[in-house]
């Protein structure tokens, strides 16, 4: 979970930092990421993932770059911590 720790660490900077750029190539190779490890993630936190993903794309594409990071550091974060623990 290093990596994927790091790349979501890095991706919420940028978007808090207002990085529009950046940020949105940060949050493709997140997902990247995300996505070779999907399968071994409960099917609860995949439900969770996914509302929050809609809520973060519906973020950014009215340009909230502030919420975007919000969700990425207090939702998302602790998601994907609680899985890496079971």
């Amino acid at each position: 979970m290093g990596r994927l720790q790091t790349a979501l660490q890095e991706t919420t900077e940028a978007f808090r930092l207002g990085m529009e750029g950046l940020a949105s190539e940060r949050l493709t190779q997140l997902i990247d990421l995300w996505s070779a490890d999907l399968k071994s993630f409960p099917e609860e936190t995949l439900m969770q993932l996914n509302s929050h993903f809609n809520e973060l794309f519906a973020a950014q594409s009215r340009k909230d770059f502030l919420y975007v990071a919000d969700l990425l550091q207090y939702e998302i974060t602790p998601l994907l911590a609680l899985s890496s623990d079971k």
